[in-house]
């Protein structure tokens, strides 16, 4: 069975290409096909999505066959999951807070929701450009987006979004006797807690996922997504 992944809405507008057309004819579409379906100006388009398909493990592909594409076993768990538009509200900083928290709604990226842990509600939930590598241990890299669940409600151990003064930073939260610790995960680093006052910290959200940055890089116009484009 094919293990969901996080699709692009591009992505996906392929993959449900390739199933259609399979079922129908037997065989998948030519790259030519797929580029005229899909409307898009050039075969690179298409191949640059197939690439990024193949790469997650959801397609198969011989270079050397006219029709070469072929879906693999499970992948239709993978259509029928949800896609929930997430807002990218700001940067935080993983290592240095010299990134500034102000929220910014002009950009959105679709995620599927089974990278929500199976909340049913995405009003509270948000996506952070992560900068720097002091939490590169628990897979968080800069330029990865983290998903966030917003709410100050958070256990020791969470890794969390927190706001210091104007910055927000990432890192594993630990609450000792009025005292927040905020740990970086980075065993190579030169990287320390950061020490707080209960009061003087803020918890913005709870990481649920992360989507690494290099995800996005392909096909861009079609991935990213203004306000006044929704």
């Amino acid at each position: 069975m094919t293990k969901l992944v996080a699709l692009t809405p591009a992505q996906k507008e392929t993959l449900t290409l390739i199933q259609k057309h399979t079922e129908k004819y037997g065989q998948a579409p030519t790259i030519t096909e797929m580029r005229d379906t899909l409307k898009l100006r050039s075969l690179r388009s298409v191949t640059q999505r197939i690439e990024s398909l193949e790469k997650k493990g959801l397609i198969t592909r011989n270079r050397f066959q006219h029709r070469g594409v072929a879906l693999l076993e499970g992948v239709g768990s993978q259509l029928s999951s949800d896609l929930i538009q997430v807002p990218v509200i700001a940067s935080a900083g993983c290592d240095a807070m010299d990134v500034y928290a102000e929220q910014s709604f002009g950009e959105y990226i679709v995620i599927d929701r089974s990278l929500i842990g199976g909340r049913r509600e995405s009003t509270n939930i948000a996506a952070v450009r992560a900068v720097g590598d002091s939490m590169q241990d628990a897979g968080i890299h800069s330029g990865d987006y983290v998903i966030v669940e917003v709410t100050d409600q958070v256990e020791n151990g969470d890794r969390v979004v927190a706001i210091l003064g104007n910055m927000a930073v990432i890192k594993r939260f630990e609450w000792v006797d009025e005292v927040v610790y905020l740990n970086p995960e980075n065993r190579y680093g030169t990287y320390h807690p950061i020490v707080v006052r209960e009061e003087d910290s803020k918890v913005f959200g709870k990481v649920l996922s992360i989507i690494p940055g290099t995800e996005w890089v392909d096909d861009i116009k079609i991935e990213y997504y203004t306000e006044q484009q929704v």
